[in-house]
C-alpha cells in the first residue's frame, strides 16, 4: 500500500514537473519572441530616422541656387556645361544682340573649314586700313595658324580681314579682295545655319560697326553657345593661344610680333581653355570664356551688352557661381 502510494506520488510529481518545465519553455520562447520584436522595432525606428537626417542636407542643398538674384550689367548671358549639355544660367538668351569682335570666332572656324591647314596668308596693304592696327606689315606672309592666333588674342582686325580674303580668293579664284571678303561672309552665314544658329547674322569678318546704326555681326547668347561648342569639338586649336596673357609670334618673313590678350581678366579664371573679347559703341562690352572645373568638363560663360569694364566683372561672377553650382552637385 505504501509502495503504491509512493509510486503514485512519484508519478504525480513527475507529471507536475514535466508540466512546469513545458510552461517554462513556452514562457521562454514567448520572451525571446518579444525581445526579437522589440529589437526589430528599434532597428526600424533607427533606420527611418537615419534616412530622414541623411536626406535632409540633400533636400536643403537642392533648393540652393547660386545664381539666384545675381546682378549683371550684361543685357544677355549664359553659363553652359558643354560636356553634359546643361544650362546653369541664362538671361535673355534668345535676344539677338551685337557680337563685336566675338565675330572673329566664326571667322576663324569658317577659315579652318575652308583653307588647308598649312595655308599661307599674305598681308595686303588694303587690310592695314582696318581699325585696330596690330603691327602687321605690307606684303608680310604668315602661316594661317599663327595669324589666327594673332587675330584672336589681340583681336586684330587686319589679321581677320587678311585671313578671310585669302579664303575668299581660294574659293572664287578671283583677285578682287572685296568680292573675296563678301564670299567669305556668305560662307560664315552658311556655317551658322549648318550648325544650328537660327538668330545669327554676320555682316563682316571683324564685328566692327558698319555705321552708327549697324554693326558687323549679331547673335543670341544661346546661338553663340552653339558656335562655341562646335568650335571646341571641331577646331579646339582656335582657343589654344587665347589662354595666355601674352603670345609671341613670328611671320614667315622672320619678323617678331607680340600679341597681348585683350581679356585683362585672363589670369582670374581657373583652368581656362579659351576666351574672346568684343567691344564697339553699338555692342557695348562682350566677353566669352571656356574653362574646365575638372574631369574634362568644359563650361562656357558668355555675356553680351555689358560695359567695357563690366564684362570682366560679369564673367568673373558667373564663373564663381558656376563653380558653386558644380560643388553642390557632389
Amino acid at each position: 500500500m505504501l509502495r503504491r502510494f509512493r509510486k503514485v506520488t512519484e508519478n504525480n510529481f513527475t507529471e507536475q514537473f514535466n508540466t512546469l518545465d513545458d510552461r517554462r519553455l513556452i514562457n521562454l520562447g514567448v520572451f525571446l519572441l518579444l525581445i526579437l520584436a522589440l529589437i526589430s522595432l528599434v532597428s526600424l525606428y533607427t533606420t527611418k530616422n537615419s534616412r530622414k537626417y541623411d536626406s535632409a542636407p540633400s533636400a536643403v542643398l537642392a533648393k540652393i541656387d547660386p545664381f539666384e538674384n545675381i546682378a549683371l550689367e550684361a543685357k544677355a548671358a549664359m553659363v553652359y556645361d558643354i560636356k553634359r549639355s546643361k544650362v546653369f544660367f541664362e538671361k535673355n538668351a534668345d535676344e539677338s544682340l551685337p557680337l563685336a569682335s566675338l565675330t572673329k570666332i566664326m571667322t576663324a572656324v569658317t577659315a579652318l573649314d575652308l583653307l588647308p591647314k598649312f595655308s599661307v596668308v599674305d598681308i595686303n596693304a588694303e587690310f592695314l586700313s582696318e581699325e585696330g592696327d596690330s603691327g602687321l606689315y605690307k606684303d608680310e606672309k604668315w602661316k594661317l595658324r599663327d595669324l589666327l592666333d594673332l587675330s584672336l588674342v589681340s583681336s586684330s582686325n587686319d589679321a581677320a580681314a587678311a585671313i578671310a580674303a585669302t579664303a575668299g580668293q581660294t574659293l572664287l579664284r578671283d583677285p578682287d579682295l572685296n568680292l573675296s571678303l563678301e564670299e567669305f561672309v556668305r560662307k560664315m552665314n552658311a556655317k551658322a545655319k549648318e550648325i544650328g544658329m537660327t538668330k545669327a547674322n554676320f555682316i563682316n569678318v571683324t564685328g566692327l560697326d558698319v555705321d552708327t546704326d549697324k554693326t558687323g555681326g549679331y547673335s543670341s547668347a544661346r546661338d553663340f553657345i552653339i558656335l562655341l561648342e562646335y568650335a571646341l569639338k571641331n577646331h579646339p586649336e582656335v582657343f589654344e593661344a587665347t589662354r595666355y596673357k601674352t603670345v609671341y609670334l613670328k611671320s614667315l618673313n622672320n619678323l617678331n610680333h607680340k600679341a597681348t590678350n585683350t581679356n585683362i581678366g585672363i589670369n582670374s579664371i581657373p583652368n581656362i581653355i579659351g576666351s574672346k573679347t568684343g567691344y564697339t559703341e553699338i555692342a557695348g562690352g562682350n566677353l566669352t570664356i571656356i574653362f574646365d572645373p575638372g574631369l574634362a568638363r568644359p563650361i562656357a560663360v558668355l555675356v553680351l551688352g555689358s560695359s567695357y569694364d563690366g564684362r570682366f566683372n560679369d564673367v568673373e561672377l558667373l564663373t564663381r557661381k558656376a563653380l558653386e553650382a558644380i560643388a553642390l552637385e557632389e
